[in-house]
């Protein structure tokens, strides 16, 4: 550990993925301060694992220690423009991207990409290894339900990483393997157009060092640019709340199960699958484990199964929406649906409008929060209300109302989506709806 390394700062500290590296230096016994906007459970759990955590602008509360001793690390959701950012701008920060690729530098690092899944699919891949006896250590971009974590530190070469588009942040990664789910036109604020982000991940597979798994299809998914054999499910049938398939990799096979709705789960477990085999994991070993991955907070995450029905969903794109609605359309035929949406972003509910109408209409009912702007101002034209116009009976409430105004609409299936702050209406729904 260099001297820079001594202590680590991070602002914005409680994102998903700037908090998965906090606890990665905290288990090292580094020392850790970090700034959020809010007091969240995620920080919560920060400051009982040894963090210090500021929750306002009162830069005197920073522990005082050295910029040559000291790494400080953000996120571009804080605004450069911001008290902190400016107080640390002496000490050089440096973007959680670019700390991710000098923490798995000399690692044996197994990157996971794609604009949908790279968390299931990474976090599917961390179980497969651990239960493999490969003991990696992993950054995960949701909280494991087994574990109720977003990082595990193993003892072993073997790093699991999520390979993000935004930003371009996955170039400065240089995975030993790699996979990548999917590559849909997203970020368009970011990226000129599809033909740019498409651009992106070749660069990004040109600094792959072994093999990248993808495919579109269950049956055809193989090593980009080499002559491997191919990995793919046949036989996938619904069979009592999971998904029973035979996982071939290369030419063996074995019949296993997965407990997480939706097909395109089944696609992300044979890319973990392959990812894992390369590792090391035995088929045996693979088809054993992948029963009991226990899932993801806030990915088809159930509240309530009883007599009404309350699923938390982190999807925030037309396509993740599709497979959300695809996946409970195929579980609970002829029950009343109501969908509860938070878009994300001004930029993406622009690129995407269409698509985001074709897919909320699909619900009996469908109640949309204002959008959550996260990073950026309004767009002229662009809001839920805008959304609403579009769609038969939709309604707009903001998150204070949406309880009420759900019990009302007497649905069979609550769905509550998004990638913003809509999690925190979870506790009221639940308790209006039991």
């Amino acid at each position: 550990m260099t001297n820079k390394e001594s202590h680590i700062v991070f602002i914005g500290i409680g994102g998903i993925g700037m908090s998965a590296l906090a606890r990665h230096f905290l288990h090292r016994a580094v020392p850790v301060f970090g700034f959020d906007r809010t007091r969240t459970p995620l920080t919560e759990a920060l400051e009982k694992e040894g963090a210090i955590v500021c929750y306002n602008d009162d830069v005197n509360a920073y522990p005082g220690w050295s910029a040559d001793e000291t790494t400080v690390i953000y996120t571009p959701a804080i605004a450069a423009s911001h008290p902190w950012r400016l107080f640390f701008e002496k000490f050089q920060p440096i973007k959680r991207a670019e700390a991710l690729g000098l923490v798995t530098k000399g690692h044996k690092t197994l990157a996971v990409a794609g604009t949908h899944g790279k968390t299931s699919t990474s976090a599917i891949l961390t179980h497969l290894l651990t239960e493999s006896g490969l003991d990696p250590t992993a950054f995960i971009g949701g909280i494991l339900s087994a574990s109720g974590t977003n990082y595990r530190l193993g003892k072993s070469p073997w790093m699991i990483v999520e390979a993000d588009e935004f930003d371009r942040s996955f170039l400065h990664l240089h995975p030993t393997a790699a996979a990548i789910t999917t590559a849909d036109a997203d970020h368009l604020d970011i990226y000129a157009d599809e033909t740019d982000l498409t651009n992106t991940f070749a660069a990004f597979i040109q600094q792959v060092d072994g093999p990248t798994f993808s495919g579109t299809e269950l049956k055809n998914t193989v090593p980009i640019g080499a002559a491997h054999d191919t990995a793919f499910a046949s036989n996938v049938r619904a069979d009592q709340g999971a998904y029973s398939f035979t996982l071939h990799l290369g030419e063996r096979s074995a019949d296993t199960k997965l407990f997480m709705p939706g097909k395109h789960n089944v696609y992300n477990a044979v890319l973990a699958a392959a990812l894992a085999q390369y590792a090391g994991a035995s088929l045996e070993n693979i088809v054993r484990a992948l029963p009991s991955f226990a899932g993801i907070k806030r990915r088809f995450e159930y509240h309530l199964k009883e007599t009404s029905i309350l699923i938390e969903d982190y999807a925030h794109h037309p396509t993740e929406l599709k497979a959300l609605l695809d996946s409970v359309t195929e579980m609970y035929p002829n029950k009343k649906i109501a969908l509860c949406f938070q878009p994300h972003l001004y930029s993406r509910t622009r690129d995407f409008f269409a698509g985001f109408v074709s897919q909320l209409k699909r619900a009996d009912h469908c109640f949309l929060l204002p959008i959550y702007a996260a990073r950026e101002h309004p767009i002229d034209g662009i809001s839920s209300d805008a959304l609403a116009a579009k769609i038969s009976g939709a309604t707009v409430c903001d998150a204070s109302r949406l309880a009420e105004a759900v019990f009302a609409a007497h649905c069979d299936v609550v769905l509550a989506v998004g990638a913003g702050d809509i999690g925190d209406t979870v506790p009221h729904l639940k308790a209006v709806l039991r």
